[in-house]
């Protein structure tokens, strides 16, 4: 009786342990003064520096702007920009040379504007190169996406991420409750081995 009564002890103290220590990644999530302590769950207590330590690995090690910009240059932007320019030619050429040069509409026809949109589109797509390297530049002096990683996870609800955390790892914490019962049951038998031999 003493034996199942020290396991079932240590089991209920290793698994409530176990539990506890669990919860309070998360909670509580404002500080609590204990008289001489205070108390706040690991996460919402470290938050900030989660936030700047996660974004620097993801700018340094995972991605970057000029890994993105590299993708960019790859990627097929001519066509893109070719296809782009022709849509707003379309829409708003004519309707822009009418409203402003009313005399020169009188002498546009179809032949006349598709080389007007020709002619836009060739002097655009010449500089091609220049406009994109002003857009990466751009980029590069504007988007810090270890500011952006930041805000958003210090402006992140606590309650979603414990939710999200405890979605996606339930059964590994699971795990370890199990596992702090079972070594508490164990502590149990060799307390009362130790008693019984001793």
């Amino acid at each position: 009786m003493k034996a199942i009564l020290l396991v079932i002890i240590g089991s209920m103290i290793g698994w409530i342990t176990n539990y506890i220590a669990i919860k309070m990644l998360f909670r509580p999530y404002k500080e609590i003064n204990l008289f001489f302590f205070k108390i706040q769950g690991l996460i919402p207590k470290r938050r900030h520096e989660i936030g700047l330590s996660l974004a620097h690995t993801i700018q340094n090690e995972l991605i970057s702007l000029d890994d993105i910009m590299a993708k960019l240059e790859n990627a097929n932007i001519e066509n893109e920009m070719k296809r782009v320019i022709d849509e707003i030619l379309e829409k708003k050429l004519a309707t822009e040379i009418s409203s402003k040069f009313p005399m020169l509409a009188m002498f546009l026809n179809e032949s006349t504007l598709k080389k007007i949109k020709d002619s836009i589109r060739d002097s655009i797509m010449e500089n091609k190169d220049q406009i994109t390297g002003m857009l990466f530049k751009t980029l590069e002096k504007n988007v810090d996406f270890q500011e952006i990683i930041i805000e958003k996870i210090d402006g992140f609800s606590l309650e979603e991420l414990e939710k999200i955390v405890f979605s996606l790892a339930k059964k590994e914490l699971k795990h370890i409750e199990v596992v702090g019962a079972i070594l508490g049951g164990l502590i149990g038998i060799a307390q009362f081995l130790i008693t019984v031999l001793f």
